[in-house]
């Protein structure tokens, strides 16, 4: 099987109504997402990677309680630990930019959402982001698509900047 990927370029995204902007990729779409059970102080928005028919799920919420954001985080990557073989964390400590978090990257070739990731200002924002490729998993022969776009996760979140 043949993985076409596309050359990296990246632009920056910075729209009104979302609390950040950031670098994403070119190949990519911005994608908001409508509720029809709208939350208080919540946004969602896709991420969509077309050529790779894959998606970074994000979660924009507003003036959020740490706690439970955090603990609704750690829920979600509890639910992929029965196919993991393993999960790496990488602590997100950039006080000079009021960015705090956690990127997960959960390992196994039948995890559905190999990264996850949560970045809060630790007052008025929090971001949740779940990357997922639409197919049945099997993360050893999807490896070169997965490697690819956790550049980009790097690069959205090393150049994250929270709106004033």
């Amino acid at each position: 099987m043949r993985i076409d990927l596309p050359q990296k370029a990246y632009r920056t995204f910075d729209t009104a109504g979302y609390p950040a902007s950031f670098r994403m990729p070119v190949y990519a779409n911005f994608v908001p997402i409508e509720s029809e059970r709208k939350q208080k102080n919540t946004l969602w928005a896709d991420i969509v990677f077309p050529q790779q028919n894959a998606a970074l799920y994000c979660s924009f919420i507003f003036t959020p309680d740490l706690d439970s954001c955090i603990t609704n985080t750690l829920f979600f990557i509890q639910r992929h630990i029965s196919k993991a073989t393993g999960v790496d964390e990488w602590e997100i400590n950039d006080p000079e930019s009021r960015k705090y978090g956690y990127l997960y990257h959960i390992k196994g070739s039948d995890v559905a959402s190999p990264y996850q990731f949560y970045l809060t200002d630790s007052s008025r924002y929090f971001v949740r982001g779940s990357f997922s490729i639409n197919c049945t998993p099997n993360n050893d022969s999807l490896a070169p698509v997965i490697l690819f776009i956790k550049t980009d996760i790097d690069t959205l979140l090393n150049s994250w900047r929270w709106s004033k």
